[in-house]
């Protein structure tokens, strides 16, 4: 008794008091924090499975990308073959174009086309030669372009033809040193090619 009346004593049974009134309102809290604590792992499961879908969702869209980007790239390594093989033909086309062309070139250089207007005086020319020796005539084919002198042949009998070009095969050009046989040849070609505009009773 002399406890509860004493200063220490009453102070002594406050702190009891006190401690025990803490206690009991710590003890409500804790038990809250432990029903948290019981949650939280279902909330977290949740969450690992939500980023999980989202995860397999991105990495899908990634592979369909890259499955994509192969694509593309095959198909344009097929269109840079195929831009390829074409400028390949394009360049042969161009070739054999240049080709023709020469050889169009050649050939018209080769056919000797006579013209109307040019009748009357072949025949005359061919008239003229026919009553010279084939040394002459030679001579002046020497300075003849070479397909007035296939035209002017072409209007001359074949038994005076003959000597001419013979002639001229066994002839030399002044100009150059050599023998004149090979534009005979080339002259007895432009009579075989020849394209007449009508047909003239040689003389």
């Amino acid at each position: 008794m002399k406890m509860l009346t004493s200063s220490w004593g009453i102070a002594f049974i406050a702190m009891l008091l006190n401690i025990g009134t803490t206690i009991m309102m710590i003890l409500p809290a804790i038990g809250a924090l432990q029903d948290t604590y019981v949650e939280i792992p279902e909330k977290t499961s949740m969450a690992a499975r939500m980023w999980g879908f989202k995860t397999e969702a991105v990495d899908e869209l990634i592979k369909e990308l890259e499955t994509e980007r192969k694509n593309l790239e095959t198909q344009q390594k097929g269109v840079l073959a195929v831009q390829s093989q074409n400028a390949a033909e394009r360049e042969e086309l161009d070739k054999v174009r240049v080709e023709i062309a020469a050889m169009r070139a050649s050939i018209d250089e080769m056919v000797v086309e006579i013209q109307e207007q040019e009748l009357k005086n072949l025949k005359t020319l061919a008239n003229t030669y026919s009553a010279m020796n084939p040394s002459a005539i030679v001579a002046i084919f020497r300075e003849l372009e070479e397909n007035m002198a296939v035209k002017v042949l072409s209007f001359m009998k074949p038994d005076r033809v003959g000597p001419i070009l013979g002639e001229m095969a066994k002839a030399v050009d002044t100009a150059s040193g050599e023998s004149m046989a090979k534009r005979a040849a080339r002259i007895t070609d432009k009579l075989r090619l020849l394209k007449p505009l009508k047909k003239e009773t040689p003389v």
